[in-house]
């Protein structure tokens, strides 16, 4: 985890300066670094809770286009499984003000990605790991200048498993709820699923809570 957190850190840096913010008044940043400390969630394939951490960076490259990564270690309680989900993706945004007030309006995004998933000590199994990809949309709605509600659903191949596990893919989805303590600083609580499946077994990781904190940038 140490060598990831340093890779994004650094991937990062060096497009603070070229960051364009969507100049639409009122729309998000889709500028921002943000930590997660995953609470809760349950592991398909153990039966098991899990808990863990998250990293997520974006960078807008242009007013309506951004790059962005993901990365998240998760420990499945009672147990030596862990999984470890890699994400760096672009994508194209734009905002509506609907004229409801100052800072509201809601924003629209799509992007596609490359994913990486990695099982460590899966029961019955051994370690697997594969690279695929994913394609997701959501909602960014500025209710007003203090709160977002992002809403999001996605689909994802992460190709083959190995280890006799065959092809994961499936549905993934949830909302995001945003409380800005400024236009800087952010307070973030999540909920998330998805219905992943091979052709042995279901290795979905659902009703995932999280908690974190964004910067803008």
């Amino acid at each position: 985890m140490k060598n990831t957190v340093i890779a994004l850190g650094l991937a990062v840096v060096p497009l603070v300066g070229f960051a364009a913010p969507n100049d639409t008044p009122g729309a998000p940043s889709y500028s921002y670094f943000q930590g997660d400390w995953v609470v809760d969630g349950n592991a398909h394939g153990t039966g098991q809770d899990y808990d863990g951490y998250g990293l997520e960076g974006s960078v807008a490259i242009t007013p309506n286009v951004f790059v962005n990564g993901r990365y998240d270690w998760l420990d499945v309680d009672s147990s030596s499984f862990d999984a470890n989900r890699t994400s760096v993706g672009v994508g194209a945004n734009d905002f509506y003000d609907f004229g409801r007030g100052d800072g509201t309006g809601i924003g629209y995004y799509g992007q596609v990605s490359f994913e990486r998933l990695n099982l460590e000590n899966v029961p019955g199994t051994g370690d697997a790991d594969s690279n695929g990809y994913g394609a997701d949309v959501g909602l960014r709605w500025m209710v007003d200048r203090q709160i977002e509600i992002n809403p999001h659903v996605g689909w994802v191949d992460y190709g083959d498993l190995g280890s006799g596990l065959g092809d994961a893919e499936g549905v993934r989805y949830g909302v995001r709820a945003l409380g800005y303590l400024n236009e800087a600083v952010a307070l973030t609580a999540d909920f998330q699923a998805s219905d992943i499946e091979t052709s042995r077994r279901d290795i979905g990781f659902d009703n995932e809570i999280r908690v974190g904190a964004r910067v803008n940038f």
